[in-house]
């Protein structure tokens, strides 16, 4: 019970930051406080008995180390994508569950520098979905809290988006038809 406790303390202080970075509008600021918040929140998985969570966490920390000084290209995305595979392949023990954070996170890398709005929130739905999944599997209730209202408010800013466009027909990947 301790444990449960302050794992989803932890986490909970990790999703506050998660918030407040969405009032930051400088990227290299949000990358920053990012690391505080993956920090935060691979913690409090790792508490939690989560370790892909906590794995994913850190070689996001490493991500955006990488995205300060160089581009994030082809190379280090697959790069970043295969480093997490192979410590989750060696760390997870949640089963299939453990291995939803790594897809979820894998699928945000893939596509975090795609130039369409409506594919990058649709990433983060889909990214998000399966932290929710994991997050109810390793009783981090905090962050899944935070997970629903992060689907939410996307899937609220997807309508804006689409809204402010008109009437044109959208596909998802957000091309004009």
């Amino acid at each position: 019970m301790y444990y449960l406790v302050i794992g989803n303390i932890i986490s909970f202080a990790g999703a506050i930051v998660m918030v407040l970075i969405g009032l930051i509008k400088e990227r290299k600021k949000i990358l920053s406080a990012q690391i505080a918040q993956f920090s935060l929140m691979g913690l409090g998985n790792l508490v939690l008995g989560g370790p892909t969570g906590f794995i994913t966490n850190m070689v996001s920390i490493v991500r955006n180390l990488i995205c300060f000084k160089w581009e994030f290209t082809w190379p280090l995305k697959i790069g970043f994508i295969v480093l997490q595979t192979v410590l989750a392949a060696i760390f997870n023990q949640n089963g299939l569950i453990g291995w939803f954070p790594v897809i979820g996170t894998a699928m945000f890398t893939f596509f975090m520098d795609t130039d369409s709005d409506i594919t990058l929130k649709v990433i983060i739905i889909l990214s998000e979905v399966l932290w929710c999944i994991f997050d109810f599997s390793v009783k981090n209730f905090s962050s899944l809290a935070f997970d629903v209202l992060t689907m939410i408010s996307t899937t609220v800013g997807i309508i804006m988006i689409l809204k402010e466009r008109g009437n044109e027909k959208m596909d998802v990947l957000g091309e004009n038809a």
